[in-house]
């Protein structure tokens, strides 16, 4: 199964061309992207970048997946607003311990 951590890491290095710069973007460390971008890798059987001591290009599965995450992302970002959020209590009448509270 695919994490979407990897995924959300992966569309920053693609996006930002750069290993260090998705790290310093993320507040992580730069091994923690590498590995991210790795499993990723492993799990699709194919190189999604290009690394060079200068700069990332994406491979065309690269390409593809870049797209992909942009949407997956944009689509869960846009299910957790739509739910509200995580850190709101619930709002109306609950059944608690044979009463409802309002």
């Amino acid at each position: 199964m695919i994490d979407l951590n990897d995924l959300r890491i992966f569309a920053y290095v693609a996006s930002l061309a750069s290993f260090s710069s998705a790290a310093d973007a993320l507040q992580i460390h730069k091994s923690s992207v590498s590995r991210s971008v790795s499993r990723l890798e492993t799990m699709l059987a194919a190189p999604l970048l290009q690394r060079t001591t200068r700069k990332v290009l994406l491979t065309p599965r690269g390409m593809a997946l870049k797209e992909s995450c942009v949407e997956i992302l944009s689509r869960i970002h846009e299910t957790i607003g739509y739910a509200g959020p995580v850190n709101e209590r619930p709002r109306g009448v609950q059944a608690r311990r044979g009463r409802l509270d309002a």
